[in-house]
């Protein structure tokens, strides 16, 4: 069995792949708790893996983290791939590849994989990342803004009048906007991110010349999704789908 995991900003989620097929994910938080908490749940896994491969955007201390519990505890010592220049049929833009963050490429690799079509690859999670891949599988390029809870987060840091009206009382929505201040900082954000994916779609729908397939994915793609103006799709695991894809045709 080999355990694909994806290490987040903020979340470590992992799903077991056998025989080709991808089981069901988990995920736990691991910034800003103790790290026995989450390697208490990876070691709940069952049976031990014989390889560990991990998309890891985490940063290094805890990549070490990482490699030595599975060290300790499966006696596996962990693969961390990164970006490549190409591979099923996709093109990285960046001049250095590797530079391009391991879960933006898999996600695209995965969407590319279903798509086979001009696509937009989101990912709502800490930061929000959009990518964008033309009708040849040809990356052009994307951007990268903080993420809904992080706008906030900044707002209230920066702010005193926003920031204390904000803790009188829980966000309170009616439509799409808010009606109190929590309400308006929160809608704030998620429409400014969805506003965002529904402009850069447009863009690469000027230049390819086709409609183009929007893929979502991370912590907070429900809510942004529902506050797009397009079909979307929603897909918890890509980055987990575009590993198992690039394991199956040894594209790592």
């Amino acid at each position: 069995m080999t355990l694909l995991v994806d290490a987040g900003n903020t979340f470590l989620k992992w799903a077991r792949l056998e025989q080709g097929a991808i089981g069901r994910s988990t995920s736990v938080v691991h910034h800003g708790v103790e790290p026995s908490e989450w390697q208490a749940a990876l070691a709940g896994i069952g049976p031990a893996p014989r390889h560990v491969i991990v998309a890891n955007v985490a940063g290094a201390a805890f990549a070490g983290r990482l490699r030595d519990f599975a060290r300790a505890t499966w006696q596996v010592e962990p693969e961390f791939p990164t970006a490549s220049r190409s591979a099923l049929g996709l093109t990285n833009a960046y001049p250095r590849p590797a530079a391009l963050g391991i879960d933006r490429w898999l996600g695209m690799i995965a969407a590319w994989d279903a798509a086979r079509a001009p696509l937009l690859c989101a990912s709502a999670g800490t930061a929000f990342t959009i990518d964008l891949v033309d009708a040849k599988g040809t990356h052009r390029g994307g951007c990268i803004v903080p993420g809904a809870r992080l706008m906030r987060e900044s707002l209230h840091a920066q702010t005193s009048g926003v920031a204390a009206a904000a803790m009188l009382d829980p966000p309170a929505i009616e439509g799409v906007f808010g009606v109190n201040t929590a309400g308006a900082v929160q809608q704030g954000a998620r429409l400014a991110l969805a506003a965002l994916a529904d402009r850069t779609a447009l863009a690469l729908e000027a230049t390819a010349g086709a409609a183009a397939r929007v893929y979502l994915t991370g912590g907070a793609a429900p809510q942004i999704a529902a506050l797009m103006l397009r079909p979307v799709e929603q897909v918890p695991d890509l980055v987990l789908r575009g590993l198992a894809l690039c394991l199956k045709e040894r594209a790592l």
